[in-house]
């Protein structure tokens, strides 16, 4: 993953249990507020093939994807690929365990299908690069806070 632009931060938390919260996919909204509707589409066990599908706020519109798993192998990385919409990513999230707690990272490489998205492609990568590193931020004060256990 080091020639794919990414994003990490240090949670103070075991690595299975940052695992377990951020691909219990329904709860994205939690810690990711841009994105809604989030929801596994194939039945079963998530593996590489299934779909998940979401909406995202970006530049002052919503934008809806769908998602395909492109690499699973829990608990240490998540692949996926958007096969729709105005921005194709390729990306990943990878969880490594550091002491009693775990870096994850996240990033991706955008393929793009619209004309308008590579006019707007700079101010489209510092605006979600600014939401992603608050994204980690806040994933990082609920794990920390343990607020993403079940009430």
């Amino acid at each position: 993953m080091a020639d794919t632009p990414h994003l990490g931060i240090y949670i103070n938390r075991p690595l299975q249990d940052v695992f377990d919260y951020v691909l219990d996919i329904e709860r994205t909204p939690e810690w990711r507020p841009r994105m809604s509707g989030v929801s596994w589409t194939t039945e079963g066990e998530p593996g590489v093939g299934s779909k998940i599908q979401l909406a995202a706020k970006a530049l002052g519109y919503t934008f809806e994807f769908e998602l395909e798993v492109t690499r699973w192998e829990p608990p240490r990385f998540f692949g996926y690929a958007s096969k729709q919409g105005p921005v194709l990513m390729d990306s990943f999230m990878e969880w490594v365990p550091v002491d009693d707690g775990c870096h994850f990272n996240i990033g991706g490489n955008p393929r793009s299908n619209s004309i308008w998205v590579k006019l707007t492609e700079p101010l489209l990568r510092s605006t979600l690069l600014k939401q992603d590193v608050a994204d980690l931020e806040r994933l990082k004060e609920i794990m920390e806070a343990g607020r993403d256990r079940a009430t």
